[in-house]
């Protein structure tokens, strides 16, 4: 039997990861040069980012996003996993932890996000919290 997705599954796989995958592709054409030295960083790394989504603070789904390069390959539901391998540092595992209406939020700010990523991002910075597992 296929289990079926939840609504924030939904966001995530459906939402979330395409449009942080055009807004890769927007940095890429707007910034090849910091795009250009942040791909080399990355090539040929397989990583993962963990996404802790919540509603009124409680934890509503778990995510490990596997990233190849600087693009993310799919969602994994259920699960909040990160490595993250860098240079000189080792290993670290962030994650983010996002309110579900925040991640909308994002989500529907996607034309000013692609037209001016840095600034239109400064404004969601505070909806969002990174930490790290053990």
């Amino acid at each position: 039997m296929q289990a079926t997705m939840s609504e924030i599954d939904r966001l995530v796989i459906e939402g979330l990861v395409p449009f942080r995958n055009r807004l890769t592709a927007t940095f890429r054409d707007k910034h090849p040069y910091l795009f250009g030295m942040a791909s080399a960083a990355m090539a040929g790394k397989e990583s993962k980012f963990g996404v802790q989504v919540t509603e009124g603070g409680r934890v509503a789904g778990e995510y490990t996003l596997h990233v190849s390069g600087v693009e993310i390959t799919h969602a994994e539901p259920g699960r909040l996993e990160s490595g993250v391998q860098l240079p000189y540092v080792g290993t670290i595992k962030p994650y983010m932890v996002i309110e579900r209406s925040s991640l909308e939020r994002i989500i529907g700010d996607e034309a000013a996000i692609m037209a001016d990523p840095f600034p239109a991002m400064l404004k969601h910075l505070p909806d969002m919290t990174v930490k790290f597992l053990r």
